[in-house]
């Protein structure tokens, strides 16, 4: 259900009878790779895999709504050889807020766009991870940083079975940034991943510096 939860915030399109809900993105296409069990357990080897495979099937986006306190370096070779076929790469910050520094792996990764996740009323959850931003250089993507947030709290979208949920978490979030990633290369196509990055980490601060 999570994964379905996830493609349905990025491209769920009404459905056959155009009564259900909208996506960010409904004419995206997806490409679904399964990695994690049903009980949320995720192997390195696998995940790797998937985004190594995404890559060479031709993604242009790659989400990434899971997430580890360590780094892999299994993880890590296959993030940077989908940027070597200009995939543009966001993974979920994390759950493990409101520490400084509890960003999950590979959101944490400086080539990847991690995102935390707000509400309603644009304020940060309690429990979205936090990125080291304030002890990194301002405006400089670098390792340990959150780029953007974005919803992720009480999201309904579709769930497995035809049904529908209501979730939160940055796994929620995270999908919303890909789904107008997705928006901007559909009326942009020939932008390098640089210049898609660049447009999203170009949105409003609205927290004090």
């Amino acid at each position: 259900g999570h994964g379905t939860h996830v493609a349905g915030i990025i491209a769920a399109d009404g459905g056959s009878d155009g009564k259900g809900i909208y996506g960010m993105a409904p004419e995206a296409n997806i490409l679904a790779y399964k990695v994690c069990s049903d009980n949320g357990f995720c192997w390195a080897d696998d995940i790797a895999m998937a985004i190594r495979a995404a890559a060479e099937n031709g993604a242009n986006i790659i989400n990434l709504s899971l997430g580890s306190d360590a780094e892999s370096p299994l993880i890590s070779d296959a993030v940077n050889f989908a940027v070597s076929k200009r995939v543009l790469i966001i993974a979920a910050a994390g759950n493990d807020g409101p520490y400084v520094g509890s960003i999950d792996y590979p959101g944490a990764n400086p080539e990847v766009v991690a995102v935390g996740a707000v509400n309603s009323a644009l304020e940060i959850s309690d429990w979205s991870s936090r990125g080291s931003n304030l002890t990194t250089e301002p405006y400089v993507d670098e390792e340990g940083d959150i780029e953007l947030a974005a919803p992720g709290v009480n999201i309904e979208s579709a769930w497995k079975d035809g049904g529908y949920a209501i979730l939160s978490g940055t796994s929620m979030a995270a999908p919303h940034v890909s789904g107008i990633a997705a928006l901007v290369l559909a009326r942009f196509p020939n932008y390098s991943r640089q210049e898609l990055f660049d447009i999203l980490v170009a949105a409003r601060d609205f927290l004090a510096p």
